[in-house]
């Protein structure tokens, strides 16, 4: 599997390869079901005590939140190095000692910063661009607002899977609350980025810090920063220094250092620049990263995870013919599991194929031809907005032409002789449409509108029944090729998908729509076929890939995380996931869509 695009200019965010993690997170999911399985069988067959064992299970799955955090001495670069690896400067970075809270950077589909206070029952919500007033010397010297920690939410993959990355105060600077700080938040480490730098490497002060982080943290990244301010002969030996020194702190363990530059990696992701990001060494760093989290944490934590469950229906007093069969059921998958879990990269070759599967091919529909004036709400729309919307871009245009036509006609049918005698002329709007309509009538407005259409229906009855025949003298309701309401839906897709056909052809466009949420299958096919280059047809096609392979893992972790009972674990993607996924199926409910054929169940 190939990592991220890194050209900015296809709208793709520049981020190391998060494929390993992507497969971690679908083993997660399959011990889950595992689990669920196993607490419904204990559940059935009388044993309460072991399905609250397996509940227990599922809560440490849905749990399942790995903080990073950067730790080393004031003035090292932490926040330089958080900026770096986000791709953004985005945390305050300065010449003085700076950061004097905690500030934890964690996934959320749109950007915002929450601020937890001590001795506030509720979090703070506060624009992102304040985040200097709460976690800076200067905005909160000494954390005099009692700033617990502010936390930045970011729609970045790289937070995406229950990552939490966070900086830190450093230690050692004449500001002793940051250092009590820094040393208090250890025991919430998972694994540590530790941070030092070419121009002092390894002071008194850090070597001290670094037998405290490690009494907590067994995994530890150590970085050597600024490497861009010495030659080569200099930085060589500064690491052979480094190296050296840790090996003898560490008891001659077997340690990795990684050289870098902060600074030239952000203005390598920044530009796009693959060789200059490698060159910083950031790349590096970024691959090893995504290595430990997506193996040695998942193996490790999954398979005791499973190990306990197998446990458990092992040594369950049941011994009739469906606790042996779930026993062997049971384990069988779990060495499943775990070959995927040691072998990441066949996984993600399974799964890559096993997600093709043949079909038989149906029926696409047809680039509606273009029509000569589209209505001027139409004309209007900003595509840009459009492209925020959580449900579907060109639904969503749809849907207010729908409701906006609606509002104006079930005022005028109850009140107009005109619109009246045109709707009994029409016989009304196609079924699905009829009823949208009568949701937002009064009954009196209904009562007033609907007599002359059934006037001229019992006309046009009373005028077959005189005839020899009555075969096909029933009059015809409105279907979707003639229905007033579809004709205006036609008018609007055509317009948008035309619009947003030619939008994302370009750089900025394509940025916008890589940010967006995606449009459905149907308008998914009619982009396709609209867009004049190859190129981004391929585009589109590869962000509805991600979005519904996105969506399918929210809808899961939804579904652990509420069967959990651990629902403040929720973030607004899994919330929502089961709308969004059922809309990039079949569009928006209040858009009714032209098919070619109707007909009714």
């Amino acid at each position: 599997m190939t990592g991220a695009n890194p050209t900015t200019a296809l709208g793709v965010e520049v981020v190391p390869d998060i494929g390993k993690l992507k497969a971690y997170t679908k083993a997660k999911q399959s011990v889950a079901r595992e689990v669920r399985l196993l607490k419904r069988f204990f559940a059935q067959h009388g044993d309460p005590a072991r399905a609250d064992e397996c509940q227990e299970l599922t809560v440490r799955l849905a749990e399942d939140r790995f903080t990073l955090a950067v730790l080393g001495q004031f003035k090292r670069g932490k926040s330089s190095l958080m900026n770096a690896v986000i791709g953004r400067d985005l945390l305050p970075t300065g010449i003085l000692p700076l950061t004097s809270a905690i500030t934890v950077l964690r996934y959320g589909p749109q950007e915002r910063l929450v601020v937890h206070r001590e001795g506030f029952t509720f979090p703070e919500e506060a624009p992102v661009w304040r985040l200097a007033e709460y976690v800076t010397e200067k905005g909160n010297p000494a954390n005099r607002k009692k700033v617990k920690e502010a936390c930045l939410e970011l729609p970045l993959a790289f937070l995406r899977r229950g990552l939490e990355f966070v900086d830190t105060p450093g230690v050692g600077s004449t500001i002793e609350a940051n250092t009590a700080t820094a040393y208090g938040y250890l025991p919430q480490c998972d694994a540590v980025l530790f941070v030092t730098s070419v121009d002092t490497p390894l002071t008194k002060i850090e070597v001290d810090f670094l037998g405290r982080i490690r009494e907590h943290v067994r995994k530890i990244f150590f970085v050597i920063n600024k490497t861009d301010l010495l030659g080569q002969a200099e930085r060589d030996e500064v690491l052979r220094f480094v190296s050296d020194a840790l090996k003898t702190l560490v008891g001659g363990q077997a340690i990795r250092v990684f050289p870098l530059s902060c600074r030239m990696g952000l203005e390598a992701k920044t530009a796009g620049d693959m060789d200059a990001y490698a060159a910083s060494g950031l790349k590096v760093l970024e691959e090893a990263l995504a290595e430990f989290l997506s193996s040695e944490k998942a193996s490790t934590f999954l398979t005791s995870v499973l190990d306990k469950a197998l446990r458990l229906i092992t040594e369950a007093s049941l011994h009739n013919a469906d606790a042996v069969a779930v026993r062997d059921g049971l384990a069988k998958r779990s060495k499943t599991v775990q070959r995927r879990l040691l072998h990441l990269e066949d996984q993600l070759a399974g799964d890559a194929a096993r997600s093709v599967l043949p079909t038989e091919p149906g029926p696409s529909p047809e680039i509606p031809p273009p029509v000569e004036q589209a209505p001027s709400a139409i004309c209007e729309a900003d595509l840009e907005q459009d492209l925020r919307t959580r449900g579907c871009p060109v639904c969503q245009p749809m849907g207010r032409a729908v409701s906006d036509f609606f509002a104006h006609w079930q005022y005028a049918l109850s009140s107009d002789e005109a619109a009246q005698t045109a709707f009994a002329a029409e016989i009304g709007f196609c079924p699905l449409h009829t009823w949208q309509l009568f949701a937002l009538s009064s009954p009196q407005g209904i009562s007033l509108g609907y007599p002359r259409l059934l006037e001229r229906l019992s006309s046009e009855l009373s005028r077959a029944a005189g005839l020899p025949t009555t075969t096909g003298a029933v009059p015809r309701i409105p279907d979707s090729r003639n229905c007033r309401v579809c004709r205006l839906l036609r008018e609007v897709e055509r317009a948008h998908t035309r619009r947003l056909a030619d939008f994302v052809q370009t750089a900025e466009g394509r940025q916008a729509y890589a940010r967006s949420q995606g449009v459905c299958l149907r308008h998914l096919d009619l982009l396709v076929k609209a867009v004049a280059h190859e190129e981004a047809s391929q585009f589109l096609l590869a962000e509805a890939a991600r979005r519904f392979e996105e969506i399918a893992e929210d809808m899961q972790n939804f579904a652990m995380k509420r069967e959990a009972l651990r629902r403040a674990l929720h973030n607004q993607d899994e919330e929502d996931a089961y709308v969004r996924g059922v809309i990039r199926v079949v569009g928006e409910k209040r858009v009714c869509v032209p098919w070619d054929t109707d007909g009714y169940i």
